[in-house]
């Protein structure tokens, strides 16, 4: 596969660099560099691109204006746009909001720098059809509204929710004028018993039923109207509504009137009558496969949203458009991060086996968190970030992160001695935990993204960076509230980077008396017990 990517940066040292990562890596790159200045835009016109690259350092302001540039050109609307940012960037959240849709932290990594890229090329490729699915469908549901044919949608209960124009052609009145006259129930209410069985047949029976109707206009004419219903169900297997497919056959009932004595044309007018079933039968049918193909799109859709937000917020995303931040005044805040990433990535003769290697540890995570009633907030590198107590608010959210953290280093430390013996690669982890307040909430408008924010989050990092592989280092406040049935060691006041000197312990196991196994790492009943008083 052939990719190409345009960048814009502040320095041709950065461009040199960029052009060597991607010439080392597996892929096949066509590679455009440009520095920032006045006419870029016009300079990069007539290049084809899949992924547009940006420097940071030519300020939020710059590179707004330089991808406001780009995109006024249309092979650039679609595309990707990455950023190059510096660690620890407190301004993620402005590229975000200009449209941006990833970032790689300089130095560039070049194990994962091309993967990355790629990565967000097939991402904007996999946004750009779901758009045009959405426009399709636009389309369809703007025809089925002018369709001469009229259209009914009739809920469970006998209410007509929804007609197309057709309906007001056929039967020459409006909708209010319709249910003025039958009410707005036709399970019950509609003097023709016609309608009232052939409605009862098709949502008890789950069949379609076609029947005739006679209909007399505002200026006294008659209309003969050939009606399909087709029962319409939900995911569950329950009846939903009732789709109705209406068509004028006044002129048919006209042709088969006169031709009653010319037995000679009968099988003309039948073989007519069968074709417009066919017809009906046909659009019954692609109804019925624009629902499903509709459902399985919804299912997907949700499936992705709850991958990316809570279930909280995803519901409060999907009903009222938006998530409000909110504050939690006691949370537990747990960073884990491998140690010598550097050099295990460097261990493994392709990247494949290094992603599945840190996918498989990833999961495993993923898995005892959920367990552990403990929310995955993101990953960034091998860095893995969750809290406990956060959506749902908890007094348990120490001992679930401690335990969380516990069963984290068993695993891993158990994997590692396996590893160690075979002569592969021994992944070791350094976990931190702290707790207090935190402010949490959705981020993004075209990409959605569930965070938290607050001292106590950037404390937890430094319980992790000071912590040791295979340890679970906690702090002060986090100590407070576990000492009772962990066995601590106090480790003494250790200077923290941009925080000063603070107390720290590690979690060696659950105290003997609280425990289910001799390691300590299975709360028992006795546990389980006093922590739902929490």
């Amino acid at each position: 596969m052939h990719y190409s990517i345009l960048a814009i940066c502040q320095s041709q040292q950065l461009l040199e660099n960029i052009q060597k990562n991607l010439s080392s890596s597996k892929y096949c790159f066509t590679f455009h560099g440009f520095i920032k200045k006045e006419g870029i835009a016009i300079e990069c016109q007539h290049i084809e691109a899949d992924l547009i690259l940006i420097d940071y350092n030519l300020s939020s302001s710059s590179v707004k204006e330089c991808l406001q540039l780009l995109r006024y050109h249309s092979q650039f609307k679609d595309k990707g746009v990455v950023v190059l940012v510096e660690p620890n960037n407190g301004n993620i959240h402005e590229l975000l909001e200009i449209g941006v849709d990833d970032f790689i932290e300089m130095p560039i990594n070049a194990t994962t720098f091309a993967s990355k890229l790629v990565l967000n090329i097939n991402k904007a490729k996999v946004v750009k059809d779901l758009e045009i699915k959405s426009s399709q469908f636009s389309d369809i549901s703007l025809a089925a509204s002018k369709a001469g044919t009229s259209l009914i949608m009739i809920s469970s209960k006998g209410e007509i929710m929804w007609v197309n124009e057709g309906f007001e052609m056929l039967y020459e009145c409006t909708l209010d004028e319709f249910r003025n006259r039958f009410g707005n129930n036709l399970f019950e209410g509609h003097p023709n018993t016609n309608t009232i069985e052939a409605m009862k047949q098709c949502r008890e029976e789950g069949i379609y039923v076609v029947y005739e109707s006679v209909w007399q206009t505002k200026s006294n004419q008659r209309k003969y109207i050939q009606t399909t219903l087709t029962p319409i169900y939900d995911h569950r297997g329950q009846f939903s509504k009732i789709i109705a497919i209406e068509m004028d056959i006044s002129d048919l009932k006209m042709a088969e009137s006169e031709l009653n004595d010319k037995n000679d044309n009968l099988l003309t007018l039948t073989e007519y009558l069968e074709e417009s079933n066919t017809i009906l039968d046909q659009q019954r049918l692609e109804i019925e496969q624009q629902k499903e193909s509709l459902e399985k799109e919804k299912q997907k859709t949700d499936e992705l949203l709850l991958n990316i937000l809570p279930e909280v917020a995803a519901h409060q995303l999907k009903k009222k458009g938006f998530v409000r931040p909110k504050n939690y005044s006691q949370v537990s805040v747990f960073f884990a991060d491998f140690v010598n990433f550097s050099r295990i990535s460097r261990s493994y003769e392709n990247i494949e086996d290094f992603i599945t290697a840190l996918s498989f540890y990833f999961e495993a995570f993923d898995e005892i968190t959920t367990r552990r009633f403990v929310e995955k907030i993101k990953t960034i590198g091998d860095c893995y970030m969750c809290v406990g107590g956060v959506p749902q608010v908890n007094k348990s959210h120490a001992f679930d992160t401690v335990l969380a953290a516990l069963e984290v280093q068993q695993f891993v430390e158990e994997v590692a001695k396996k590893d160690r013996e075979a002569g592969k690669p021994v992944w070791r982890l350094r976990v931190g935990i702290h707790s207090g307040s935190v402010m949490a909430g959705v981020i993004g408008k075209k990409k959605f993204a569930y965070d938290i924010w607050g001292d106590t989050v950037n404390v937890a990092s430094r319980m992790e960076a000071n912590g040791e592989a295979g340890k679970v280092n906690i702090s002060e406040t986090t100590y407070q509230h576990i000492k009772d049935y962990f066995q601590c060691t106090y480790r003494g006041k250790i200077p923290a980077k941009s925080i000063g000197e603070i107390n720290m312990y590690f979690v060696e196991r659950i105290l003997p008396e609280y425990s289910e196994d001799e390691h300590g790492f299975v709360p028992n009943a006795l546990f389980r017990k006093e922590l739902a008083k929490y």
